[in-house]
């Protein structure tokens, strides 16, 4: 059986790089893509899924939206995490990040420590982090081995 996998990335290059991947490896995956916060909680709210490839760091609206303007979540991926364990939505989480650090001030906070942090928050479907480079191929390996887990 295919496994339906949601991506919820605003990046149009980091999103290209991961469907190949993805599509290499799953070639029946059926992969919906979101590109926002809203429409992307929405998404996966509404229908289900058995994987959730989710950026940390997203916009409010979609791309094409005219609100666009209105809203960055440094922590967006961390706030659909905390929706999906409120409406008992455990869908299996992989984060797909470009970044070592998120927030700023009080609250800053590195890759590891947020690892960590959601390892402890959302133990039930959160499995782990890939750390995205366009500049390096580790990541690609990285990504087969976290979706061959679940």
């Amino acid at each position: 059986m295919a496994k339906k996998i949601l991506f919820i990335e605003d990046n149009l290059i980091k999103l290209e790089a991961v469907l190949k991947v993805v599509q290499t490896n799953y070639p029946n995956a059926e992969i919906t893509t979101k590109d926002s916060f809203r429409s992307g909680l929405k998404e996966l709210i509404s229908n289900s899924y058995d994987i959730l490839l989710l950026d940390m760091s997203l916009p409010t609206w979609d791309r094409e939206s005219v609100k666009k303007q209105e809203g960055f979540e440094r922590f967006g991926g961390e706030t659909i995490m905390r929706e999906m364990k409120r409406k008992n939505k455990l869908t299996p989480t992989i984060i797909i990040t470009m970044f070592n650090e998120f927030g700023i001030g009080k609250s800053f906070i590195d890759l590891i420590d947020l690892d960590k942090h959601l390892q402890s928050e959302f133990k039930e479907f959160y499995n782990g982090f890939v750390k995205y480079s366009s500049s390096e191929k580790k990541w690609e390996d990285e990504l087969k081995t976290a979706l061959e887990k679940l």
